[in-house]
């Protein structure tokens, strides 16, 4: 009986079926990676989601080659892709390409056998040429025929088995990089010796304080990635006078794990009680929210439920928010488990992020720490998602389909694998919190700081006040430069927050008001001084300034405003003696920027740090007293029915970051609007007055949690067609979803590379949650509907489920 394969292929299609050749009759299982023809003239890769023997309707092809004996996709991992699609309103086809590692693509091609008595094509004779003298990869036979030719010659020549296809990179899950470095056996060094064997070179002293015996006198190991915080000069000098020497991985990680690489902390009696009661409540919840306090030691439990999970050979997903806090992670967690932690996020290579993959083929022990991305590994033996920091944005998905949260689709992936998850954060997400209250999650709370570190004291500096008082310098009141200069004395660091990047958000002509905009989004350029350029933050288009007004000629051009840099500048003007650091995206680009400014910031040398809400999210820095806040009022007035939330939790956690060991931090928040009810809040750090304030007012204008919202995102190049379709839409989806659907409306931004947005929101109240599948459905036809029209076929739509 003839054999069939369902094949998803990474594009916005429906899974095709494909014929099983006699050669691979027994080959095939559902996750095999495989090639197949797309038409005549695509070459594609694609993932086996079915075999069966129902023939379908439509002639079908053959599937023309295996590329790797091991499944790359595990049943679970797929069927965890289609709940994800579904729910998301996306293509299983895009989903599962989003999961792929970009490495699978590197294919290459060789000669099976000589070419005999085929009738070729001329260009089928040349490839077959090329390959009797070696193997090719599909890019070099591109270079040499053109992108087309050559698919068409390949399927030809792959259906005649005359050439197979290989992998250009193996999945060994053995395979580890030995770049490890250690001290040499011939040096016993202690705090003395370091200054004689680097007597002129910080740097080196430095490097070298790392490899100080520890209590338990066992040599140290440090890897390639912990060496990249260190100066390279230094590591080469010290390797050429023969001090540190290349050697191969410590230990490799045996089949078996049996204990931490070191000893756990011993946790205080309310870390105690707190993982206590986190295990009774997951022996009735499948979700449970930490409520934690900041400093209040929630990576200590993190630690001790990751050391369960591993003692029963399970694995463990830790999700972090941003790639910039795994470093920070890792670097004081890496000791603990060796060569039982991966790291997976976008920023690796794709080498790098295949071990991983290959790693979680074998369901062995395991903690990997990740990004949202994560959630997409191929897990066999999953026991324990931790999401830390769950309120935070970074976990939502918003630019391209599916829009997914991490929060919510690893409740479903630990369902998959009867597994539990753990919600922590200081400050919770409204929707989090009343789950939490109303029993749908457990809850749990640890309010005690670690130690004995007190909560950090807010002051409000009233900018009306001072501004009369003339009491300013820059853009600081002299208040805040005071309290600056007296931590300063006082041994003490500090953060300066101010969420934008660049000099000085626009220019202004000040004779006519002409504001220079980007050419293709509607938006003001931000001068950015390192650069000597405007830049657009979403297209990145940039130019030098301008001279003069393009509008009137004038030369009165101002910029307005201020931004991390300008901060910068202000701060080391003021300050000259004192150095000051910068934390935001342009800072912290290269690849090992953002561990060395870590590195500056816990040695001592950097006094003020500025920086944007990268600075907020789960540092930990010693001798942090003082965090500066010159204008909150932006957050405050954002038109965002979460920005009272997002404000409470963005200051909440940057004042987390002082005061963190003996000494009391202290915030000093500069506004116009003194007064406001969060502020009061915000005092006392009183979030359970903030949650209920807020949920007052959900209720009342229903938004989440009291409804669930889906917002579509249209695009298109011409302003009147997307205004047209969106009517058009707004009419198809009010026929069965009448008083559910709002707008269209101009998001705050309207246009962004030469395409205009135009937004639609629907708010389905909770009574209507029985019938929400309906409902997307709906919302899905009737997109397909409006855009088959003519006029509107070239309208692009994203939908946004759950929106933040």
């Amino acid at each position: 009986m003839k054999k069939f394969v369902d094949i998803i292929l990474p594009l916005p299609i429906k899974a095709l079926t494909y014929a099983i050749p006699s050669n691979y009759q027994d080959s095939l299982e559902i996750g095999s990676s495989v090639l197949v023809p797309l038409r005549s003239s695509k070459l594609l890769l694609g993932i086996v989601i079915r075999c069966h023997t129902i023939p379908p309707s439509y002639p079908t092809k053959d599937v023309l080659a295996i590329l790797y004996t091991t499944p790359l996709f595990t049943a679970q991992q797929l069927a965890f892709l289609a709940w994800m699609a579904d729910y998301y309103l996306s293509n299983l086809g895009e989903t599962v390409s989003m999961a792929w590692p970009k490495v699978l693509h590197n294919i290459g091609f060789q000669q099976k056998e000589p070419m005999g008595g085929h009738t070729l094509s001329v260009t089928e004779q040349t490839i077959l040429t090329a390959l009797q003298h070696q193997s090719l990869s599909y890019r070099s036979i591109v270079s040499l025929i053109g992108q087309k030719d050559t698919n068409k010659a390949l399927i030809t020549l792959l259906s005649k088995r005359l050439v197979a296809a290989i992998v250009e990179t193996g999945i060994d899950p053995v395979e580890r990089d030995n770049h490890y470095v250690t001290l040499s056996p011939t040096i016993h060094l202690d705090p003395f010796t370091i200054t004689k064997l680097a007597p002129r070179s910080p740097k080196q002293q430095a490097l070298l304080a790392h490899f100080l015996p520890n209590k338990e006198d066992v040599p140290l190991y440090i890897s390639k990635e912990v060496l990249l915080g260190y100066s390279k000069s230094a590591f080469h000098a010290l390797y050429k006078k023969g001090i540190l020497i290349k050697t191969d991985p410590p230990q490799l990680a045996p089949s078996t794990f049996t204990a931490p690489c070191r000893p756990l902390s011993t946790l205080t009696a309310h870390q105690k009680k707190a993982l206590i009661e986190i295990e009774k409540q997951f022996a009735q919840k499948k979700t449970v929210l930490l409520y934690g306090a900041i400093g209040s030691g929630k990576t200590e439990l993190y630690m001790h439920l990751i050391a369960s999970a591993l003692y029963q050979q399970k694995q463990v997903l830790f999700l972090v928010p941003e790639i910039g806090l795994i470093t920070h992670i890792v670097e004081r967690i890496r000791p603990f488990w060796g060569e039982w932690l991966v790291v997976h996020h976008s920023k690796q290579s794709n080498k790098e992020r295949l071990k991983t993959w290959a790693r979680l083929l074998n369901p062995a022990a395991l903690l990997v720490i990740g990004t949202r991305s994560a959630l997409l590994l191929p897990f066999k033996a999953l026991q324990l998602i931790i999401i830390d920091e769950e309120h935070d944005q970074a976990y939502k998905q918003t630019d391209t389909m599916p829009t997914y949260h991490a929060r919510e689709s690893s409740i479903l992936l630990a369902q998959q694998h009867q597994a539990k998850v753990l919600l922590g954060s200081a400050t919770p997400s409204i929707e989090s919190y009343y789950n939490g209250q109303t029993g749908k999650y457990g809850l749990v709370r640890l309010s005690h700081r670690f130690g004995t570190a007190e909560q950090p004291k807010l002051f409000f500096i009233d900018l009306n006040i001072e501004k009369k008082r003339k009491a300013m310098r820059e853009n600081f009141s002299l208040t805040l430069l005071s309290k600056l200069e007296k931590n300063d004395m006082e041994g003490g660091q500090a953060m300066i927050f101010q969420n934008r990047r660049g000099y000085a958000p626009y220019f202004l002509c000040a004779a006519c008001g002409w504001i220079p905009r980007c050419l293709t989004c509607s938006v003001s350029l931000t001068y950015h001084q390192a650069s000597n350029h405007l830049h657009c933050h979403y297209c990145d288009y940039t130019r030098p300034p301008f001279s003069t007004c393009d509008h009137c000629g004038s030369k009165q051009l101002q910029n307005i405003g201020f931004g991390t840099e300008k901060l910068e500048e202000s701060l080391q003007l003021i300050f000259p003696k004192q150095k000051i650091g910068r934390m935001d995206l342009d800072s912290t680009k290269g690849k090992n920027s953002y561990q060395s400014l870590l590195k500056e910031i816990n040695d001592g040398s950097i006094a003020i740090l500025v920086g944007t809400q990268m600075m907020a999210k789960g540092l930990d820095f010693a001798n942090m007293r003082l965090i500066g806040i010159p204008d909150i009022d932006g957050l405050l007035y954002f038109p965002d029915f979460r920005s009272n939330e997002k404000c409470f939790q963005l200051i909440t956690q940057l004042a987390g970051r002082a005061g963190r060991r003996h000494k009391q931090g202290s915030v000093f928040i500069q506004t116009r609007q003194r007064h406001h009810p969060l502020f009061e809040y915000l005092s006392n750090g009183d979030y359970e007055g903030m949650y209920h304030s807020e949920l007052r007012e959900r209720k009342r204008f229903l938004y989440p949690p009291y409804v669930r919202l889906i917002k579509l995102r249209l695009s298109g190049i011409d302003a009147s067609t997307l205004q047209l379709g969106a009517i058009k839409l707004k009419a198809i989806l009010e026929k069965k979803l009448e008083g559910m659907v709002l707008g269209p409306q101009q998001p705050l931004v309207g246009k962004i590379r030469n395409y205009f947005l135009l937004d639609l929101l629907l708010k389905i109240p909770s009574k209507n949650l029985s019938t929400l599948h309906r409902i997307k459905e709906d919302v899905r036809n009737g997109c397909k509907y409006m855009v088959s029209k003519t006029p509107y076929s070239k309208i692009k739509i994203v939908l946004d489920i759950d929106p933040i």
